[in-house]
């Protein structure tokens, strides 16, 4: 059986004027605005106001910073300053008074912790060699 996907899901589907509903939306809410702060103020002081409004309510509908809309944008901005920090900070070991000599010395010592110890190279046997040697001449 054979099902027909659809292509564009993360797409929003255009209503009206090439505008999605979201978008429509908050064009309708900045028209509610500017109409009650018309009523509210006077001339000068609504197109000061107004302005603003429109740069506000242009930005939640239009802009998607790094790929989502204002709205989310501003709830991940406020979660962050809101949300408590943890720094956490642990030392492995205490170098003497953190210098490289110090560190130097213990592991000249042995007396380096494990991730600054230096592994031993093992030498290979001479029967090791040999299988190398015979690899490395008959496979080319």
């Amino acid at each position: 059986m054979h099902a027909n996907v659809p292509q564009f899901i993360d797409i929003e589907d255009k209503i009206a004027f090439g505008l999605t509903a979201k978008q429509l939306l908050w064009m309708a809410g900045m028209g509610a605005t500017l109409l009650v702060l018309y009523n509210i103020f006077e001339r000068q002081a609504f197109y000061v106001i107004g302005t603003f409004v429109v740069v506000i309510f242009a930005a939640l509908a239009f802009w998607k910073p790094q790929g989502v809309s204002m709205l989310t944008f501003l709830g991940f901005a406020l979660q962050y300053f809101l949300r408590p920090r943890n720094y956490v900070w642990k030392r492995k070991f205490l170098e003497s008074r953190g210098t490289i000599a110090g560190k130097i010395d213990l592991i000249s010592k042995g007396k380096a912790p494990e991730h600054l110890a230096v592994p031993k190279k093992k030498k290979p046997t001479e029967s090791q060699l040999r299988k190398i040697a015979w690899i490395l001449d008959t496979k080319r």
